[in-house]
């Protein structure tokens, strides 16, 4: 699979109050969670292009599992939303962005090389999601048109899932029933 031109944010910075503590630090196969989706993002994106929200006593220890990753400090209290806009404040949505949260284990390469393929032959979207036994999955893939349009929502008000519903999202079916792991599934 040739690497995709595109980007990365990745939602860590939660406090996991379902999921007993903080879904990043969980252990996945002997390691942090964490530190297994940054060791499948290095095979799909160079992990500079990479950006993490975490919570701010997290930082050094993130910094040691990959210096090159763009580590930015979120409130974890807050919405998801407000993780999106201070990800996109560090790593401006220039181009096409993946978005997902930690704990969704999508680690099929072919499923961002297909997201990243057909959103190269449809620049008119927005958005481009997976699409899997009919519903939508993650990662969700965004246009660098919708930088300006995110960062003016109210993270207490808005969510960016009913935001994107007012936007042009073009589904891609993928064959891959990760699309729809959590950790809370």
């Amino acid at each position: 699979m040739n690497r995709p031109v595109c980007q990365a944010y990745l939602l860590a910075a939660g406090l996991g109050r379902r999921a007993g503590g903080p879904k990043a630090w969980r252990d996945c196969g002997g390691r942090p969670l964490l530190q297994r989706q940054l060791e499948f993002l290095r095979k799909v994106l160079p992990v500079s292009d990479v950006a993490v929200s975490i919570q701010a006593d997290w930082l050094e220890r993130c910094r040691a599992l990959e210096p090159r990753a763009v580590w930015v400090v979120t409130d974890p209290e807050a919405a998801a939303l407000a993780s999106v806009q201070a990800l996109v404040r560090m790593l401006p949505l220039r181009r096409k962005t993946f978005l997902y949260h930690v704990d969704m284990r999508v680690w099929e390469p072919e499923v961002f090389g297909l997201l990243a393929q057909r959103a190269a032959a449809s620049e008119e979207a927005d958005a481009w999601a997976p699409l899997e036994g009919g519903r939508r999955g993650h990662p969700v893939l965004l246009s660098p048109r919708l930088q300006d349009g995110l960062l003016v929502l109210d993270p207490g008000r808005d969510r960016l899932d009913l935001w994107l519903r007012s936007r042009r999202v073009v589904d891609i079916p993928v064959p891959y029933p990760c699309i729809h792991d959590n950790w809370n599934s």
